[in-house]
């Protein structure tokens, strides 16, 4: 062990040992003196000498003893020792060491739905003795389903009070219904969006708000164009952006084309990839795309739709939700490249087809599912993982209730039938059933019933 520069060495044996012989020699040297002088002039007590040599012996022991003692020994110093050695007068303190903690693990359940399409005939039959009742749309087994905690639906409608009741303008009780129902997020990106023009829009978005949900998808202004859209999941902030290419004749006749520009995000990869890249300099930890696209009725995915959707993924796009074709397509889980060798999955819903519809020409139209997972996120690395995956397969549900025509959205699983559903319409659910288990054949979502 290195001792410390200031201290004291220790008196060896061998020292002790040469200052006794020396007092022993200067006692031999005075009596031999004494014996050659006869003793007159030197006046030397030997006695009174050995005693003094004596007595210096003991403190040079003492000494040597109290010296010894101070010297480093494998026993720690103290607070006070070790303020002595450095030379300060306070206590030393000792400084206290960093504690390794792991980085958390953020987890949300998700719940995504498909487009929610009304005319006029929807809204006639949901009314009871001159009343809205929209809570009576979402059944009680499909309430259950869609609990979670970000649910979202596209809804192909404007909802402003200030017009009347249209095939593209729903009552504004609809929106509490819908909150009930447990939906949070509510999608706008639609062709007929800005059919009520700008105002029309904000009139939409802020009904949307005032029922406790969220809109996104369509922007009031350019400043809003340029702000994150997003919300919170749990502890995650998710970006919520849309995109699309088209419009219908109503909007454009409703809006400028510099409207449009702002309004309406462009189906471009360029733009989407500037907009992925704003958003996580923004904070955002999970990027959440909605996607306008496709023909209406087409069941499966074309070479374009796969490879713009990978160019998405690759741009940091982390879920992918389709809307529009009015039929359900496959569910992907799609590996991104992004560049730094980590697995990054990323969840592609191309069509999630229609939760509720008045159009039932074909059994695509009315048959869909509810998109559950448990999106993960890692603080420690940015990575977003999915957990729990699985498709609850819905069915929007036309019949008769005591001689009144009546619309439900129901949990199709093959098994469960509500009384109200006949045996006409069971076969129809189990022919609308095989419709969602071959579009989803092929996909790694298994079903959750």
């Amino acid at each position: 062990m290195r001792k410390h520069k200031n201290a004291r060495r220790g008196v060896s044996f061998g020292t002790i040992w040469m200052l006794t012989l020396t007092a022993l020699t200067l006692v031999g040297f005075c009596m031999l003196v004494q014996t050659f002088t006869g003793g007159t002039d030197i006046r030397i007590n030997a006695a009174e000498l050995a005693v003094a040599v004596d007595q210096s012996l003991s403190q040079i022991a003492s000494s040597a003893s109290q010296i010894i003692s101070s010297q480093p020994t494998n026993e720690p110093l103290s607070a006070e020792e070790l303020a002595i050695w450095s030379g300060s007068d306070a206590p030393a303190t000792q400084t206290p060491q960093p504690v390794a903690t792991t980085p958390p693990t953020y987890r949300f359940s998700l719940c995504a739905a498909g487009s929610m399409v009304f005319n006029t005939a929807m809204f006639d039959a949901l009314t009871y003795d001159g009343v809205y009742r929209f809570e009576t749309l979402f059944d009680d087994a499909l309430v259950s389903a869609m609990q979670s905690d970000m649910t979202l639906v596209t809804l192909e409608s404007t909802v402003m009070d200030s017009q009347k009741v249209s095939n593209n303008n729903a009552p504004l009780q609809l929106l509490p219904a819908m909150r009930d129902a447990g939906i949070q997020l509510v999608c706008l990106g639609y062709p007929g969006i800005l059919a009520g023009g700008i105002e029309g829009l904000k009139e939409t978005q802020n009904a949307i708000r005032a029922a406790g949900m969220t809109p996104y998808g369509v922007y009031e202004s350019q400043a809003a164009r340029q702000a994150l859209n997003s919300t919170m999941a749990g502890e995650v902030k998710v970006a919520l952006l849309s995109y699309q290419d088209r419009t219908t004749s109503a909007s454009r006749n409703a809006t400028t084309e510099d409207e449009r520009a702002f309004a309406l995000a462009p189906l471009d990869a360029d733009v989407i990839a500037a907009d992925i890249a704003a958003a996580r300099q923004a904070g955002a930890q999970v990027v959440l795309v909605s996607l306008c696209w496709g023909d209406q009725g087409d069941t499966t995915v074309n070479d374009d739709q796969v490879a713009f959707a990978q160019t998405i993924a690759d741009a940091g796009a982390d879920i992918i939700l389709g809307t529009y074709p009015g039929a359900l397509q496959t569910v992907q889980i799609l590996t991104a490249e992004r560049g730094d060798g980590k697995y990054h999955p990323v969840l592609c819903a191309y069509s999630l087809g229609n939760l509720v519809t008045h159009d039932r020409e074909k059994r695509i139209s009315i048959s869909s599912i509810l998109l559950n997972a448990q999106v993960v996120y890692d603080s420690a690395t940015g990575l977003v993982a999915f957990d729990e995956l699985s498709y609850t397969p819905t069915y929007a549900w036309r019949g008769r209730e005591d001689g009144v025509q009546r619309y439900r959205i129901l949990v199709n699983d093959g098994v469960n039938y509500p009384d109200y559903v006949g045996d006409d319409q069971k076969a129809v659910m189990e022919r609308c059933l095989k419709v969602v288990t071959d579009a989803m054949e092929n996909s790694p979502v298994p079903s959750a019933v």
